[in-house]
């Protein structure tokens, strides 16, 4: 009786599978036939390894191990079949290689079905293959999972076998003691290589210990991913945390290279700081900013591919919404392209005096959008960078020499060899000044001024800066003051005399008579004699006549 019982359930099961069970002659009629039979052979309630190889070629289906391997191979990668979407028609062609093929996983391109005399077989480039991949997920095997076959490691915690679990938490704690080792490895390592080409200060040690942590950290998940497949947990949960530990993988490699170009960029500033040419300093940051944008854009495209999506199209959507936001935002785009000019044709440096326009003032920093500048007043004036490549700068910061004019003017009671004593004077001053151009100076008496003998002095200063400038000048005039003072020259400043001719209470005139003709025609003869005595006492020191100035 009990043994009938046996039957009948035994009956019933096979009624309630049989629409799930295919027939041996139907195995190789198209893709899903050959797929099903291969993977539901190998579940634990349906465990037949023979028939599960009759989705190879005829020649390899007494090897039972290839086709177990080929089911870990697919497990151990994550690959979860969904037999829904496998196409039933034995015509089936591959819209992208137009073959009679069939990819259960599109990123496995070893991984195939094709279609041999019209019948759907494993391709045996893929039962080649399941060996080498075989291998390189289990690279101790599998066999120790027998070591796992009592009915305690067989109870399920949260829908894993204890094994496993147990297996796994074994696994993460040999992770941490790894990465914990990587680290401090990494940290010395690391250290004495960039010690040797930069001095380890602070702007170098955060991101050189950040380095040492994402070098540990990357190896770690390395290593979790390589030992990973061995626990051959459900596809789809291996799947998901496959791809989750890539994508950390993927993060922490942007971090690394982000962190080096950090470093990198530490010493090309230091590089930067020993040129003459300031701008360099300014331009690094710029340039630091631009390669971190293009590390993370190229990081987030391939995380993106990674996980399916299509790239091509996104791209294409941004290119038609950034052609839309450029034409948006035009001015903004025409400053960008001007600080790229700037940079390029280097106008002017940091801590130049320039002047343009309106625009009066000492560069102080140089972005992306504008140009900063420090006033005279001491205020600060953004200016676009479209408009700085556009316009005319007038860079006073590359002067050679900066040019001193002014005049002096001396009252008209002044003694002409005075003046000449006065003269010759302020030519030495200049020329005993350390910072004066000795070779290009001028200081001659010049004209007639309503209240003073005016003399020019025209003459050019070494000075970088401005303060520089003005030190000199200060003591250009203090030592001319001094002279003065000495030979007893006055300055002279605008005045008015009031000459009354005649008084009407007195008699006569108090205006000079003028001489008589005769006695004007000879005191003309005698002050001209005099005059060409001076001029031929000059032939002979005719550097007096060069443009040049100079005694």
């Amino acid at each position: 009786m009990r043994f009938r019982l046996i039957i009948v359930l035994v009956l019933a099961v096979q009624l309630l599978q049989g629409q799930n069970i295919i027939d041996s002659l139907s195995v190789n009629d198209n893709p899903y036939t050959a797929v099903y039979n291969h993977l539901f052979y190998l579940q634990s309630d349906s465990y037949i390894p023979e028939q599960a190889a009759f989705s190879f070629p005829e020649e390899l289906r007494a090897d039972t191990d290839l086709a177990i391997k080929l089911k870990q191979v697919l497990d151990g990668k994550g690959m979860f079949v969904d037999l829904n979407r496998v196409p039933k028609d034995n015509n089936y062609i591959d819209s992208t290689t137009l073959e009679s093929i069939y990819f259960i996983d599109r990123d496995e391109q070893f991984i195939y079905l094709e279609r041999i005399d019209g019948k759907w077989y494993y391709s045996r480039t893929t039962l080649s293959e399941v060996p080498v991949m075989h291998e390189k997920l289990y690279p101790f095997g599998t066999r120790f999972m027998t070591m796992f076959e009592a009915p305690t490691w067989q109870y399920r915690v949260l829908g894993i076998k204890l094994w496993k679990l147990l297996g796994l938490l074994l696994l993460l704690v040999i992770t941490v003691i790894l990465f914990s080792l990587l680290n401090l490895i990494f940290k010395k390592l690391l250290g004495g290589i960039v010690q040797k080409r930069i001095e380890v200060s602070e702007q170098v040690q955060t991101p050189l210990e950040k380095l040492s942590r994402l070098f540990g950290l990357l190896l770690a998940i390395r290593f979790l991913l390589y030992f990973f497949p061995m626990f051959q947990l459900d596809p789809r949960l291996t799947s998901v945390l496959l791809k989750a530990l890539n994508i950390l993988s993927i993060f922490f490699i942007i971090l690394v290279i982000q962190n080096i170009i950090r470093i990198f960029f530490v010493y090309l500033d230091r590089v930067a700081k020993k040129t003459e040419n300031t701008l360099d300093d300014q331009l690094l940051p710029v340039l630091m900013k631009l390669s971190m944008i293009i590390i993370w854009s190229l990081g987030i495209i391939y995380i993106l591919d990674y996980l399916d999506v299509n790239v091509t199209a996104l791209l294409a959507g941004i290119s038609i919404g950034g052609l839309a936001l450029a034409l948006a935002a035009q001015d903004t785009v025409k400053n960008f392209f001007g600080s790229i000019m700037i940079f390029l044709d280097k106008p002017f440096q940091i801590g130049d005096w320039i002047h343009f326009k309106d625009v009066d003032g000492t560069v102080e920093e140089v972005g992306v959008r504008s140009t900063r500048i420090r006033t005279f007043a001491n205020s600060i004036t953004y200016v676009p960078n479209a408009l700085l490549a556009d316009s005319i700068i007038d860079n006073m910061g590359l002067r050679i020499y900066r040019r001193f004019h002014t005049n002096i003017g001396i009252t008209y009671d002044t003694p002409p060899e005075i003046i000449n004593v006065f003269v010759k004077g302020i030519r030495e001053i200049i020329r005993m000044h350390p910072t004066t151009r000795k070779d290009y100076y001028e200081v001659h008496l010049n004209s007639f001024g309503d209240s003073s003998l005016n003399i020019i002095i025209y003459m050019f200063f070494e000075a970088p800066t401005w303060t520089d400038e003005l030190r000199a000048k200060h003591d250009i005039l203090y030592a001319i003051i001094k002279l003065a003072e000495k030979i007893g020259v006055r300055f002279a400043f605008p005045t008015q005399t009031l000459h009354i001719e005649e008084l009407p209470l007195q008699g006569g005139s108090n205006t000079p008579p003028y001489q008589s003709p005769e006695a004007g025609q000879n005191n003309l003869h005698e002050v001209l004699e005099e005059i060409q005595k001076y001029f031929k006492s000059d032939k002979g020191h005719t550097e007096k006549f060069k443009p040049l100035g100079g005694e």
